[in-house]
C-alpha cells in the first residue's frame, strides 16, 4: 500500500479551498445544468486540486469534513433555545452562499397522499 503525502491544512487554505469550490457550482448548487453530470464534477475537483497544488479527491475529502463542521455549526444555530447562537467558527461566513442550497424543493405539499393523488386522477 502506498504512503500518502500528508496535507497541511491551515485556515488561509481551507478559506481558499471553499472560495474554488464556491465558483464551481456545478459540485454544489443541484438547481445547476451540469450537476447531475458526474464527469463535469470530477473536472471541477481536479481543477481545485490543480489550483491547491493537490489531488481532486484530497480536495473532495477536506470539503467533507468542512461541510459536515458547517452542517453543525448550523444545527446549533437552529436550536430552539432563549439565546441566539452566533458561530465563532473561522469557515462560517465563507459558507454563506450554501444557504440557497438549503430551500425546500418545489413538489407536492407532505399532506398529499399517494390516496389522494390516485382519487383526483379517477375523477
Amino acid at each position: 500500500m502506498a504512503q500518502r503525502d500528508f496535507i497541511w491544512w491551515n485556515d488561509e487554505r481551507i478559506l481558499h479551498l471553499i472560495e474554488l469550490y464556491r465558483r464551481k457550482p456545478v459540485i454544489w448548487d443541484p438547481k445547476h445544468e451540469d450537476y447531475y453530470k458526474k464527469n463535469l464534477k470530477l473536472d471541477a475537483w481536479e481543477d481545485i486540486g490543480r489550483a491547491l497544488g493537490i489531488s481532486g479527491d484530497d480536495c473532495k475529502n477536506k470539503m467533507v469534513n468542512v461541510l459536515s463542521s458547517w452542517r453543525r455549526e448550523r444545527g446549533k444555530e437552529n436550536k430552539k433555545t432563549d439565546e441566539v447562537y452566533k458561530s465563532h467558527w473561522f469557515a462560517y461566513n465563507a459558507l454563506r452562499f450554501l444557504k440557497d442550497r438549503e430551500m425546500p424543493r418545489k413538489g407536492l405539499c407532505k399532506s398529499v397522499t399517494l390516496w389522494s393523488l390516485w382519487m383526483m386522477q379517477t375523477k
